[in-house]
């Protein structure tokens, strides 16, 4: 079961882009966009007919701190994609290595017409019936977001499509603060990531999703982390993240005490 309700040329990008891990294209950078943390900035597809997308992190947050947040952002995508979770599509981006000394990456918009759920539910688009709909991608994502130590969620990290109709189509976004920023030791203690989402959940998506992540091939995820260019990710953090995925990723069902 796919928990994607993507366009079928957005899921054609999904494919692409975690098949290709760095962009081979040529991209203008138009400027900041938003007002996050990361400092986003957005870009264009030089050549593709106005095809847009978000680049993370900016030049200030890129240069300041040693998060791996591009590597920690594709890796996130990658592995949502193998288990058809609803995270738009991420690429590897060195555009600099000097200014972004740890790479960037470029994300694209999950829908034509989009918000961030806080933004919609105060302007009352999201109904009750919406946001029951929603309930199985939430209970699917929280399971993952445990599984990639993604701890500190909020409601406003998920984008819902305004073009919606009896379902909510919904993606999750911002994990540069999971994974390697979390783990500095093998086996790391980290619990599970809390209900943040004013969704349903369903303790049997909950449970599907936790054996669908047990029962991926332990080489499969090996090779997603592998596959990262050391300048996004060095060896000591590549090590960490492959031990604490393959020895958390049987045990969800007691973190999150399903």
């Amino acid at each position: 079961m796919s928990y994607r309700r993507f366009s079928a040329d957005r899921l054609y990008i999904c494919e692409d882009w975690f098949d290709r891990v760095e962009t081979s294209g040529q991209w203008k950078d138009h400027g900041p966009i938003g007002g996050s943390e990361s400092q986003p900035t957005k870009v264009e597809l030089i050549g593709a007919s106005g095809f847009f997308a978000i680049a993370k992190p900016g030049p200030t947050a890129g240069s300041k701190d040693s998060v791996y947040r591009a590597a920690n952002e594709k890796i996130a995508f990658d592995l949502a994609h193998l288990l058809e979770l609803p995270i738009p599509p991420v690429i590897l981006w060195n555009p600099d290595a000097v200014e972004f000394p740890t790479g960037r990456c470029i994300s694209a918009w999950a829908f034509a017409q989009s918000d961030s759920w806080d933004s919609a539910n105060s302007k009352g688009v999201l109904t009750k019936v919406l946001i029951d709909s929603a309930g199985p991608p939430v209970s699917a994502m929280r399971v993952f977001h445990t599984w990639i130590s993604d701890t500190d969620r909020k409601s406003e990290h998920t984008q819902v499509d305004l073009q919606s109709d009896a379902e909510l189509s919904i993606a999750f976004i911002d994990h540069a603060f999971s994974l390697s920023q979390v783990w500095q030791k093998e086996n790391a203690s980290v619990g599970a990531c809390p209900a943040y989402m004013p969704a349903p959940e369903i303790k049997d998506v909950m449970i599907e999703m936790a054996d669908r992540i047990a029962g991926l091939d332990d080489e499969k995820v090996k090779e997603v982390i592998a596959r990262i260019p050391s300048i996004y990710l060095p060896d000591l953090p590549r090590k960490l993240i492959i031990s604490n995925l393959l020895s958390r990723k049987g045990n969800l069902r007691i973190l999150l005490s399903l």
